[in-house]
Order: structure tokens, then sequence, then C-alpha cells
């Protein structure tokens, strides 16, 4: 118990450094006591694998895929660690570390590199600029130009030869696209409503933006859909549960979520899964998790999906370092 306690304090301290960092007021999750969060379950039979787990455990990172490999950068617990995940041997691979550590940052995967967007240095909450490029064949870091405002718990998403960067704490809410053959940033039309510890996946030539939190506002289940054609927003069909800190990825054409937490109102790690046909235009419940658990990345690789890491403790970094996999 005092181990949890000091872990709810942690996230605290940092939720009001990002607030005095940005000049707002304090996050009103950072204002309320947090309750004993209730024991966490294993659930069975759900139809989800695990792999081997993580090297050095970790939460709040990001992950993308790139020639059957899962690249994880950063993360609480071990913020300038670079490791990736093969799923066709369930082995790990060691990586040449981040140039500077980070947590809560956002990474894409674009032709033979993966690049790594902004988060917070270790021990802070300060919202970064930096774009970093990683060569799988040198392991070998390259800095590239940086974003035009920092950001924090985002999410980037690749769209053809562009990376886009949206939500996040930090900046005025514009849709951060990323030029990958100029090495330059252009600002765009953000979402209607900003959100932070959210997720984002490209759907039919469009970019979907779910879920996530803001301050007072809470969690949110809404959805906004951009069309980088028409520099457009429009809204989607809501999730059926209010999510922020879960993973999202595009598996045979149909949008899958997983995990994530609530802070606001009530503490709970989530179990729950959805995922969005775009033909019928609806969310339907998937495979619950085996485990509730938040802070999480989540991947697509060789026709399955990928969960890797997380906390088990809303709120809280109580990190186990799982693998969990699902094949449709």
């Amino acid at each position: 118990m005092p181990h949890q306690i000091r872990s709810l304090a942690i996230i605290a301290v940092g939720l009001l450094l990002i607030s005095c960092v940005l000049q707002q007021p304090t996050p009103p999750e950072s204002k309320q006591p947090k309750p004993t969060p209730p024991p966490i379950e294993s659930r069975s039979d759900t139809g989800w694998q695990t792999g081997l787990s993580m090297p050095v455990a970790r939460s709040e990172m990001a992950a993308a895929t790139l020639d059957a490999r899962i690249y994880v950068p950063g993360g609480f617990g071990g913020e300038s660690i670079f490791s990736s995940y093969i799923p066709a041997t369930d082995s790990w691979q060691t990586l040449a570390d981040i140039p500077q550590g980070r947590h809560h940052l956002m990474t894409a995967a674009h032709a033979e590199y993966i690049y790594v967007f902004g988060g917070a240095p270790s021990g802070t909450w300060r919202p970064t600029t930096n774009t970093w490029r990683y060569d799988p064949a040198t392991n070998s870091w390259t800095e590239m130009a940086p974003m035009p405002e920092g950001r924090v718990a985002g999410a980037a998403v690749t769209m053809d030869d562009a990376i886009y960067v949206v939500g996040g704490i930090g900046g005025q809410n514009s849709l951060l696209r990323y030029d990958i053959g100029t090495n330059s940033w252009t600002k765009r039309t953000g979402p209607a409503v900003i959100r932070e510890h959210l997720a984002a996946v490209s759907l039919d030539g469009k970019l979907y933006v779910l879920g996530g939190r803001w301050r007072s506002q809470g969690e949110f289940s809404s959805i906004e859909i951009y069309d980088p054609a028409q520099d457009l927003w429009t809204s989607g069909p809501n999730m059926q549960e209010a999510r922020a800190g879960f993973g999202a990825t595009v598996l045979n054409g149909r949008i899958w979520v997983a995990g994530g937490e609530l802070i606001s109102g009530r503490l709970e790690s989530l179990a729950s899964v959805e995922v969005f046909d775009s033909d019928e235009q609806r969310w339907s419940y998937g495979p619950e998790l085996p485990f509730a658990l938040h802070g999480v990345p989540l991947t697509a690789a060789d026709g399955a999906i990928y969960l890797l890491g997380g906390s088990d403790a809303a709120g809280a970094i109580e990190n186990q370092g799982r693998v969990l996999s699902y094949r449709p």
C-alpha cells in the first residue's frame, strides 16, 4: 500500500507541474483525493494470448510496427529505453537508447524509419518539441526538424507521405503535419475538442481521433474524423465507453481500442475492448483483456493486435510489462 500511495502522489505532482508550465488551472484530477483502486482481477478465456514480458516494464509509452517488428520507445519506468518485439519469435531486442529520455511521447513508422515526437523529459512534465528518426539498418538516431509546439500525451499517425501529431498537452491544439520529404512542419486546423491521453488511427484516408480527457471535462467517448484533403473535421459515432490512456490500432479495416482508465469522478482501469465497423458506422464490444490496463500502446502486426506494457492501477505507476496478443 505505501508504494501505491507514493505512485499516486507522483501522478498528482506531475499533473500539477503540467498546469504550471501551461499557466492554466490545475487539472481537477490532481485536486481530488484518490480512492483506493479495486483489486486487479484476471479474466480468463478471452482469446488473448500472453507473450514474453518486456525486459523492462513500462507504461505511458508509444509503439509502432515496421517490417513485422514492434518498436517501443520510452515511457514511465524506462524513459531512455528503446526496444523491439518480434512477434514471429516472441522475443525482444534492446536497441540504441533514445537521445533523451521521454515519457508520454508519440511515435509512428514510415518507409524504413521510426519517428519519435515530443513527450516530457525524465523527471518532468515539460512538453518538448523534439523530432527524432531511428534507422533500424544502422541502429542509430538522427535529430529532425522540431515540432512548432511541444506536446505531451498526444498521438502520432502516418498518412501517405506525412505524419500527423494530434492532441496532447502543450501548444494551441493545432493539428501538426510533418512533411517527411521536406523535413518540415505545418499547422492545420485542430479538433473541436481539446484532448490529451487520446488515441488516433488512420482509416480509409481519414484521421480518427478517439477519446482522451481534458481537465474538468473528464474522459471522452467522442470521436472526431479529419479529412486532410479538405482540412475539415466531422464528428464520428461515439465509443460505447469513455476512456483515456488507452491503445488503438487498425486491423482488417476495423478500428480496435483496448484498455484505458477513468480518473475523473471515479478511479478505474479498464479491460474492455471495442471494435469499430466503418461500413456499419457502429461500435461493438470485442474480447475483453485478461487484465485491466492503462498507459498502453496497441498496434497490429502479422494479422494480430498487440498490447504492450501498461499499468494495472488507474492514476498510478504499477507497471507489469505484459505482452498480450489477439488474432481475430
